[in-house]
């Protein structure tokens, strides 16, 4: 009797640590006198064989990763702050002048969100009082934009809005120039989104004989009296994609073209007090966006701040004590060692990937790990080959920098020219520069070499699902579109590929001779692709987790509720769910309050309510009325449209009513396109009643709310 072939269930050679599906894969059991032919027939054209397969099980993957970059461990992120890279004196202790304290560290998260600071506001070079303490460091770096802005144009003073959720309740990064307050200044737009409000960048002054940053009026030749300054007219405005927070404590240059940490002594540089990158950084970005100088006579007017900075700097609230003088302790160089703490702090440590180096072979999915192991193959091995750029623990490093899992001691080595045109707000460079062919060179323009043209630093790809713009010149808007361009290895600016250092890790990252780009499939672009949006994605980062080893980036329940964690703060006057000034987190102008749910603003008379059908079902119990909403006004009303139900008797009651106000109506939220009702848009809704039976038709009156939350 022959043997018949048989079929069965069985799950795949490289599913070890996967939970199993509820796909079957089916497995031929062949008669075993034909199974020897059978696998040197399969091995001789070319299939792969269990083994080969099985390059994506969770333990071979994991020491073929420890294989390519010299050891697992210098992935793994620290699970103590104190041992996240800091400054250490020659015997490897940590600096005291910079080291990393839980004091420090909460005071920075602190001064991070609280929109208090921003008060250096100069009329003489078109700055608006109006905006002061409107903004924050957090206004462009948010936790739910991956601690980047999420827009393409990133304003602080002299904007409003920072988000709306849709229906589906995805979070929208929204901030725009606040027309009511800013002076029209052209009449035709420079660039797409231009509200003609804006004179120069934030980083760009002009002086009298020369026009650059920051730095250019401490270097010689002497360029002249300052006449204008992006650092201090009406509009905070950045030329590009603001960079995140997440592992700047693994970098000793930050910015994109790595302005922050530069010596003094460079022709970029804007360094005076010599100081690592993050306290840099600190001093630069104050200095940009109008808190240097003016925010220490602020702070020092809260009980509460005093507080904070004496549990920070105890040995400089001794010398303040004693000379009867709080400058002493509440300064900007405190500022600065602070702030540069709690971005030092800013890490994510709970991610599949994290999971996964700890040795949990189920975090990451069969479709990630494949993705991880083109991350970790070098192109010219039919990978990705990206972790020869991001490499160590915030993937931001090169893989062969003697100290990857630190600081670094590379620098030049984590600058590249991918070939990417400019941000969309330089085109104000170019006539404040009286310049049409101006173009921003990334690193030249900090060390004045030409072998540095176009090039530009580095990143984290951690959190990269949130951040919605990629690249210094924000042109990319998914990762798979980043991917793609790394697949595709064909810059996407002439300019840029003809400089001279154009990176052939981009182009030719296969070899000399190979065809552009990575040549992956796209199969291959979407395990690359997934392993980088959700392998590589913290949750904790965005929303508290008090199981979590990851820390919220936003101001959490444990950091202002004061009542209950920190009653000495609260003792002193700070309020549960606000910084310690009292201020709203991050933003302070009307559009953002509403945006966060502490206000409302009544739009009723904005808006032409039509109803158009009313109609009564089942004996008089349901009642369906709907209305055409059109905003008859020459404003556009913003958020949500909250639709207030007043004077409804109690016979009848709002059925797909969305909550109750405070004075106990209800009202339906309305979701509006794009977050926005445009003077003459309209907008149809439905208000669905339920009443008692024969109880007359519900009668009542509306009013609209522009705004988030409850009311």
């Amino acid at each position: 009797m022959k043997d018949e072939p048989k079929w069965q269930f069985a799950e795949a050679a490289d599913r070890q640590g996967d939970t199993p599906t509820a796909v079957p894969v089916y497995r031929h059991v062949f008669p075993k006198k034909v199974v020897g032919t059978l696998a040197a027939f399969l091995l001789c054209c070319g299939i792969a064989s269990a083994d080969q397969v099985q390059g994506n099980n969770p333990t071979k993957l994991r020491k073929f990763i420890d294989q390519q970059v010299g050891g697992i461990s210098k992935l793994k992120v620290p699970a103590n702050d104190a041992d996240l890279p800091q400054p250490r004196l020659p015997n490897g202790m940590p600096d005291p002048f910079f080291q990393t304290t839980e004091a420090k560290r909460y005071l920075g998260k602190q001064l991070f969100h609280d929109p208090v600071r921003m008060v250096r506001i100069r009329p003489e070079f078109g700055g608006i009082p109006a905006t002061a303490q409107t903004a924050s460091c957090a206004t462009c770096h948010q936790g739910e934009s991956a601690s980047k802005a999420g827009t393409l144009l990133n304003f602080a003073a002299g904007g409003e809005g920072r988000h709306y959720t849709d229906a589906q309740g995805n979070f929208i990064p929204r901030r725009r120039p606040d027309l009511s307050i800013l002076p029209i200044l052209r009449q035709t737009p420079l660039f797409p989104g231009d509200a003609l409000v804006d004179e120069i960048p934030t980083l760009t002054d002009i002086y009298e004989f020369a026009v650059g940053s920051p730095a250019r009026g401490r270097k010689l030749p002497d360029p002249g009296q300052l006449l204008r300054t992006g650092r201090l007219d009406a509009l905070d405005s950045v030329a590009r994609n603001a960079p995140g927070c997440i592992g700047a404590a693994f970098n000793n240059r930050l910015l994109m073209g790595g302005f922050a940490g530069e010596p003094d002594a460079s022709p970029g540089g804007l360094n005076p007090f010599g100081h690592p990158a993050q306290e840099n950084i600190a001093l630069l970005l104050l200095d940009a966006h109008r808190m240097l100088e003016a925010q220490s006579a602020e702070l020092q007017k809260y009980a509460t701040y005093q507080k904070l900075f004496r549990d920070a700097f105890p040995e400089e609230a001794a010398q303040a004590d004693a000379a009867g003088d709080l400058n002493l302790l509440i300064n900007d160089m405190n500022i600065f060692r602070a702030t540069a703490s709690f971005l030092r702090t800013t890490v994510t440590r709970d991610t599949p990937w994290d999971r996964y180096l700890a040795g949990d072979n189920r975090a990451l999915t069969l479709k990630q790990r494949r993705g991880a192991r083109l991350f970790f193959t070098p192109a010219t091995e039919g990978g990705a080959g990206c972790y020869t750029c991001h490499s160590g623990p915030m993937l931001n490093k090169q893989v062969n920098d003697p100290d990857v899992a630190g600081v670094g001691q590379f620098v030049e080595e984590n600058f590249h020219n991918l070939g990417l045109a400019d941000h969309p707000l330089q085109a104000l460079n170019k006539v404040a520069r009286n310049d049409p062919n101006f173009r921003d060179d990334g690193r030249r323009e900090i060390t004045g070499r030409d072998s540095d043209a176009f090039k530009f630093r580095t990143l984290t790809l951690r959190q990269l699902k949130d951040a919605r713009f990629f690249f210094h010149n924000g042109s990319f808007t998914s990762v798979k579109d980043v991917v793609r361009y790394f697949n595709a290895g064909v810059p996407q600016d002439t300019e840029a590929a003809a400089a001279g250092t154009l990176s052939e890790r981009f182009t030719h990252p296969r070899g000399p001779g190979s065809p552009p780009g990575l040549g992956l499939s796209d199969n291959q672009v979407d395990d690359l692709t997934d392993f980088l949006e959700n392998g590589l994605y913290d949750p904790a980062f965005v929303r508290h987790d008090p199981k979590s080893p990851t820390r919220m980036f936003q101001l959490n329940e444990r950091d202002f509720t004061y009542s209950k964690y920190r009653p000495d703060l609260a003792a002193l006057g700070a309020i549960d769910g606000r910084p310690l000034s009292g201020l709203p987190q991050d933003n302070n102008d009307a559009l953002s309050r509403r945006d966060m749910g502490l206000e409302f603003l009544d739009v009723t008379g904005q808006v032409d309510m039509a109803l158009s059908n009313s109609t009564r079902r089942g004996n008089g119990r349901s009642q369906i009325d709907d209305y055409r909403f059109t905003n008859s006004s020459s404003s556009m009303v913003d958020t949500h449209l909250l639709v207030v139900v007043k004077g409804l008797s109690q016979q009848s009651r709002l059925d797909n009513a969305s909550g109750t106000t405070s004075a106990g109506d209800p009202y339906l939220r309305v979701f509006l396109p794009d977050g926005v009702l445009l003077p003459g848009q309209s907008i149809d809704v439905k208000l669905l009643f339920k009443q008692q039976h024969y109880a007359p038709p519900a009668t009542y009156s509306l009013t609209l709310l522009s705004g988030q939350g409850n009311p």
